[in-house]
């Protein structure tokens, strides 16, 4: 390491330590001092450490490939997505909200788009004037981080001979989170889009996954019941932006009636929220049940209040 390496690294450690009291970095210094952290038998924190940093660069170079087939805004022309009128976001329209795709871009890279002038914070509520407010940006993909903390924190850590089924798959975050990051058998997305589904089955050649592990489905879901039927693991990211209120009101009972018992559900937004904005959450509450992380060790690898919106419940 540089002289320069150095001192950033030792910035960067001051400005952590600096959030802790005295018996809290006493702690942390004998986390250290033992070097716990690049010794033993099984594997360390730092091996587990590079091992999730390798993996978000995997998913960097899928997304970065993808960013090339897409518009910008990952929004293809054929598909129709309006603003919820019920819900959290029902105060989304096309003035104040600003679609950018987490799978697509971190942070750091919005931070840039927006110093290049690709993007911006804000919007004027009186032309010509200083009275702005911050735009509202919205994902229609999960970020990076938050697949691996799904497979690494939140579903059990050995899924061989399960199938994992994304439902709304889109660009394929889920498919190939799951396919880098779990043991999953078999892995489905269901996409009602076909551009969409294209960009996925480029991916997956690009990337040469296999095949027969891996598998995109261009249906509305309500029609592959024998899918939903199969599934283990069922994914799904918030659906307010594409269907009506009636639609995600039937979705939901078809889900009801065809997911299976034990399936485990991940979803984005609690379940409560979600179906208590469609007035139906009383008919689900003996329906599913919310768990508790299965690998809860590998927590210390998150900063876990920025994945307080990721929930797991299994079907009961």
């Amino acid at each position: 390491m540089s002289d320069d390496g150095f001192i950033t690294a030792k910035c960067r450690l001051l400005e952590i330590f600096a959030n802790y009291d005295n018996s809290e970095l006493e702690n942390i210094e004998k986390w250290i001092s033992s070097q716990a952290y690049k010794k033993g038998e099984v594997i360390t924190d730092l091996e587990k450490k590079k091992s999730l940093l390798k993996g978000e660069k995997k998913l960097k170079k899928i997304g970065d490939y993808i960013n090339k087939l897409i518009p910008f805004e990952a929004e293809m022309a054929t598909e129709s997505i309006s603003p919820p009128v019920v819900g959290d976001q029902a105060d989304c329209n096309k003035n104040n909200t600003c679609h950018i795709d987490e799978f697509l871009y971190d942070e750091n890279q919005v931070e840039d788009l927006v110093k290049k002038g690709k993007v911006n914070r804000h919007y004027c509520l009186d032309c010509n004037s200083r009275n702005v407010k911050e735009l509202t940006y919205i994902s229609h993909s999960m970020s990076r981080r938050a697949l691996q903390y799904i497979f690494h924190v939140l579903l059990p850590k050995d899924l061989e001979n399960k199938q994992l089924v994304d439902i709304g798959s889109r660009l394929g975050a889920v498919l190939y989170g799951a396919y880098n990051f779990s043991n999953a058998s078999k892995i489905v997305g269901i996409e009602i889009n076909k551009e969409f589904c294209d960009v996925q089955e480029a991916a997956i050649n690009k990337f040469s996954m296999q095949k027969e592990r891996i598998e995109v489905i261009h249906a509305d879901v309500m029609t592959r019941e024998d899918i939903v039927q199969s599934a283990d693991i069922i994914v799904i990211n918030v659906l307010d932006f594409f269907v009506d209120v009636d639609k995600h009101k039937e979705m939901w009972f078809f889900f009801k009636k065809h997911i299976k018992k034990g399936c485990y559900l991940v979803a984005n937004r609690s379940m409560a929220e979600t179906l208590g904005y469609l007035d139906i959450y009383e008919e689900f509450m003996d329906w599913l049940t919310i768990c508790k992380p299965f690998q809860l060790d590998n927590e210390i690898f998150f900063e876990v209040e920025d994945y307080s919106e990721l929930y797991l419940y299994s079907i009961n």
